[in-house]
């Protein structure tokens, strides 16, 4: 049985390394089993299709980010200056992996979306969370008559098409700036 685990494993870790050199298009099954070390039948016992594959790569990917939030959402020793800086820099590091690394804006439109709305989920409720810590503490003040779940949603919706606009136009300095003037339009740190 853990003979199993390892091949899923080798194929998905040679997915990764195949999908972040070439991008998703020009990567072929071929190219990913000869990299993993296995045969097509092994690949299809796992994955239906590279998109699959694909999906499974990026919820991979998707797990570590999401990690990395909670872990800079959860430090106490981080100032809410810290915790701003750190979270847009990790957005904008994983949305610019996602679209210019992996070349995810090639994906079909519903890939795209349902790979977008679980990631969006994701750091919604590890926003939310923090959000609503944070005014406990005294530390912000939300600007709009809204939860904080609610206005976790309206930043990390907002972010993300500041982000992608920005990717379109190769312009990360300009993204960077345009999230925190979009932050104190929301938040008013106290």
């Amino acid at each position: 049985m853990a003979k199993r685990g390892e091949t899923r494993a080798k194929i998905i870790a040679a997915a990764s390394k195949v999908f972040l050199e070439n991008g998703f298009e020009a990567s072929s099954v071929k190219m990913i089993i000869e990299e993993a070390g296995v045969v097509t039948g092994s690949f299809y016992h796992f994955f239906p299709s590279k998109e699959a594959l694909f999906e499974e790569v990026v919820s991979s990917q998707l797990d570590e980010f999401i990690a990395r939030l909670d872990e800079i959402m959860g430090d106490d020793d981080l100032t809410l200056q810290q915790v701003k800086e750190r979270f847009f820099d990790e957005l904008l590091r994983y949305t610019m992996t996602f679209y210019e690394s992996l070349q995810g804006d090639r994906l079909h439109w519903t890939v795209q979306s349902a790979l977008k709305e679980r990631a969006q989920q994701a750091m919604i409720s590890s926003l939310g969370k923090y959000l609503s810590r944070a005014e406990e503490k005294g530390e912000l003040r939300r600007k709009l008559d809204v939860d904080p779940n609610a206005l976790a949603g309206i930043i990390i919706r907002g972010a993300g098409e500041i982000i992608y606009g920005k990717i379109i136009y190769k312009k990360k300095t300009r993204a960077q700036k345009n999230l925190k003037d979009f932050w104190y339009l929301l938040i008013e740190e106290i």
